[in-house]
């Protein structure tokens, strides 16, 4: 982490400092020392403390950073892979209850022509299926009957081996298995999932039918969207055996090697081909109760990449970050604390330099004091080296945790329309692959269709929608467009019922099978007047392809997948939300019900433009809050929207709530110190000094002579008697007096805010009070004629106008007129009680 390491390196040296102004102070001040050491060790421990603190909290950060980032890749990596392997244990079933295969399977007396009409079938399945490398079909004397790869010949030949065996035994709907295989050729493993053939109505086993999945080709494309950032790390597969069974950089970490896997919740660190790596093994969280063959993710990157920062912040609105770094406790508490312990270091020390100014001199010291004046000089200068490093390290540390932020996000809406379009994909597949079923074919090409008919139909569509669980329902309809067949049992008033949307028509006038058609994302009764979208495909006769005798209709189940599929991709995080909606704007999906599905997503118009594929993430003020938001649009996967002529944009947004919105005041008045250079001062003129603060944004100024000290305002105790212009009492030299609104006094209706100092008042011989104020500046020597008299007013008798071209102004305060009034005021009977008790109670 070089910039943890950097900043390290500039506190250090800046404690350094410290000692040396110390030693320098002890030396040249013995008198004056005696004062303002004890305050400058108190602050130099604190700064330690703080030093410490931050450097903790940036190499949390910036772990935590890391650490999410490289988690929540793994965790996709094996999670989409298991998504996309659950879809093939429907095939597999689908598949061995094909009528066409069973048949041929049956036939002791098939030819080569029958095989060839089995072959092209399969053909036709596996063209609107491209994860499939080969099918396989086997008699039970695990004799090869036929195959589609024609690089793989392997027709005619027994393959026995134990996990054909086990499928053939029947005691599992289906087996898989990664494995060198004798049904592939080469040396690499194959992917199977192998299921028995039955005859029909019966569990009498006739052969098997195998899928090999072209595991190698989908692992290529979920690496490539995840690395696309080129951060350094390796993402891999692995078994049981932590045996390397895929790496997106095999020139790094090739298959076949075994790995040390390193449990989610532990920070390890392996080594590996002679360096370290920070490393990462995540488990399926599964889906759908399916969890594979127990594979995991597993992640590594070089100890020397892993902590890079591309992230910059200056693209957001920098009243955002203004805003939301005043709001640092709601996001991150460690920062907040952070940022209060500066402040509070930061104070002290104008403080220290403060009260060295106004140190009341007599002749004795007069000398001393001159040398002390370039020690509070240096003691001024650390303090704002010491305010701009810490600003500059906490603004690192605010960075840290936005960008974390702002990357997740957008990440997670991301893998949101990645995790959606490959859900489609199997939608505009299944769709295609139902609509080449001989049985269905044959009943819709009748001129008569029989009761009989509609009900081997149903129960066809019935057992389809039992492996498919994606869908409320599915449905047939013949040529006229009136549904003939539902597999949805709640759903048979469908029924009769004809179809006259624009879909249908596309459908009923198709006859190409690798055409599918979608309706838009709308209210339908199918779907009890809920939005969805239902996918259709064109019915042939199954002896003229040409000839279209109706259609299938898929009524995808929108409502539960893809709520589903958003707070899977989410951290289980109350504060974070998401959201599926279109260039439109409207809503197709929340996880929050504060957004309905219909409604329009009130965001700005720049995060619906987004380009396709790609990701997009900001810092919004949202719903009185601000928000990290990300958004992805969908792109597409293999030939679902990428050469099949569908355009259907959908766009994710994540968003991660950061703090409640407050509407923040920046005072520009304070943003530059005042200080003595600011005035054409002369030695030659009448001048009076100037004990100058800050109140409510406007500085103020009081004679020195006045001033007895600067105090901390968190040493204000509350006691009886207080009220809108008393706020309690401070204690000082083993005395309490007072604490006193300066403003409250004269004007009730606009008390002072957010008081850091107080100031210690000798209003008379018998008269100390303490004010409150926000900010102390500095004591100024002012010409006398550079005061311009005020007599309008009851508490201001001067004011002082910069020459720096600015419109900023001293008001002088009159001590005697705030004498007067506390006087009409009447310091309450209980709080002049109350004080000489306090003394009283610290003597005992």
């Amino acid at each position: 982490m070089p910039d943890v390491q950097e900043c390290n390196k500039s506190i250090s040296d800046l404690n350094d400092q410290w000692d040396n102004i110390k030693l320098l102070s002890e030396i040249n001040c013995p008198i004056q020392s005696k004062s303002v050491l004890p305050n400058m060790t108190k602050i130099q421990n604190g700064f330690i403390d703080l030093q410490e603190e931050l450097i903790d909290t940036l190499v949390a950060e910036k772990l935590k950073k890391m650490e999410q980032k490289i988690i929540s890749k793994t965790q996709v990596a094996i999670d989409i892979l298991i998504r996309n392997l659950f879809e093939r244990t429907a095939d597999i079933g689908f598949l061995a209850t094909d009528d066409d295969i069973r048949r041929f399977v049956e036939n002791q007396d098939r030819t080569d022509s029958d095989r060839s009409l089995i072959l092209k079938r399969m053909r036709d399945y596996v063209s609107k299926y491209s994860v499939y490398e080969d099918i396989i079909v086997l008699d039970n004397n695990y004799r090869v009957l036929a195959n589609l790869d024609d690089k793989n010949d392997i027709l005619g030949k027994q393959i026995k081996g134990p996990n054909l065996i086990k499928t053939m035994d029947g005691e599992q709907s289906f087996v898989e298995y990664f494995k060198n295989s004798k049904l592939q050729y080469g040396e690499k493993n194959s992917h199977v999932f192998s299921s028995r053939i039955c005859r029909e109505g019966t569990s009498q086993s006739i052969g098997l039918i195998c899928l090999c999945f072209r595991f190698e080709n989908e692992m290529a494309q979920i690496f490539e969207k995840l690395t696309n950032d080129y951060d350094g790390s390796v993402m891999t597969i692995i078994d049981d055996t932590n045996t390397v069974i895929a790496s997106s950089d095999e020139n790094h970490v090739p298959t076949g090697i075994i790995v040390e896997p390193v449990e989610s919740g532990v920070n390890g660190v392996v080594y590996y081909r002679g360096s370290d790596y920070i490393s990462k093994t995540i488990a399926t969280q599964g889906y759908q109760k399916y969890y594979g063959l127990g594979w995991k993710g597993h992640v590594m990157i070089p100890l020397h990449l892993a902590f890079r920062d591309n992230r910059n912040l200056k693209s957001i609105d920098s009243s955002v970050t203004t805003g939301l770094m005043h709001q640092a406790d709601s996001f991150s508490t460690e920062l907040n604390e952070i940022i209060n312990k500066t402040q509070t270091i930061n104070g002290s020390l104008k403080r220290i330099v403060y009260n060295g100014q106004i140190i009341a001199r007599d002749d004795s010291i007069d000398a001393e004091y001159s040398r002390l004046k370039p020690i509070l000089r240096a003691i001024g200068r650390i303090g704002t080296n010491t305010s701009s490093l810490f600003q500059s390290s906490v603004s690192n540390l605010f960075s840290t945790v936005v960008s974390t932020s702002l990357v997740d996000t957008s990440f997670l809406a991301s893998l949101c329309v990645d995790i959606m379009d490959r859900n489609l994909y199997e939608r505009a597949n299944d769709c295609r692959w139902w609509a080449l079923d001989s049985t269905i074919r044959r009943i819709l090409a009748k001129d008569v269709i029989t009761t009989a008919d509609k009900k081997q139909l149903t129960d066809i569509l019935i057992y389809i929608n039992d492996l498919y669980t994606v869908y409320r329902s599915l449905f047939v309809f013949d040529k006229t467009g009136t549904i003939i067949a539902v597999s949805n049992p709640n759903r048979t008033e469908d029924i009769g019922k004809t179809l006259t949307a624009p879909y249908i028509g596309e459908i009923l006038a198709n006859a190409k099978q690798e055409k599918y058609f979608v309706s838009p994302f709308e209210q339908t009764e199918l779907y009890d007047h809920r939005h969805t979208y239902i996918y259709g495909a064109s019915i042939t006769d199954f002896n003229n392809y040409n000839r279209t005798v109706g259609g299938i209709g898929i009524v995808f189940d929108s409502e539960d997948q893809f709520k589903t599929i958003l707070e899977e991709s989410l951290h289980s995080d109350n504060n974070t939300f998401a959201v599926f909606a279109d260039r439109k704007k409207m809503i197709l999906s929340s996880t929050n019900d504060t957004y309905k599905v219909g409604e329009i997503l009130d965001l700005p118009d720049e995060l619906f433009t987004v380009a396709n594929g790609k990701t997009q993430s900001e810092i919004l003020v949202y719903e009185n809050s601000y928000y990290s938001i990300g958004c992805a649009c969908s792109s597409c996967y293999r030939e679902y929207k990428n050469s099949d002529g569908y355009q259907n944009d959908v766009i994710a947004f994540v968003f991660e709530k950061m703090a409640d919105y407050t509407e923040i005041t920046i005072n520009k008045s304070n943003d530059k110190e005042i200080e003595q250079s600011d005035f054409a001062f002369s030695m030659t003129n009448e001048h009076k000094k100037l004990a100058t603060f800050v109140i409510n944004g406007q500085v103020y100024g009081l004679e020195q002579s006045y001033v007895v000290e600067a105090l901390e305002a968190s040493k204000t105790i509350s006691v009886p008697g207080t009220n809108a212009v008393i706020r309690g009492a401070v204690e000082f030299n083993d005395h309490y007096y007072a604490v006193v609104d300066a403003l409250a006094l004269f004007d009730k209706d606009e008390p002072s805010l957010n008081a850091s100092h107080l100031l210690l008042l000798q209003l008379c011989d018998d008269e100390m009070i303490a004010i409150q104020v926000e900010k102390l500046v500095s004591v100024l020597e002012i010409n006398l004629n550079d005061i311009q008299p005020v007599e309008i007013s009851s508490a201001i008798t001067g004011i002082i106008c910069l020459t720096d071209g600015s419109d900023r102004t001293i008001l002088e305060m009159d001590p005697q007129i705030i004498l007067e009034k506390l006087v009409e005021n009447q310091v309450d009977e209980d709080l002049e009680a109350a004080l000489p008790l306090l003394e009283t109670m610290e003597i005992n």
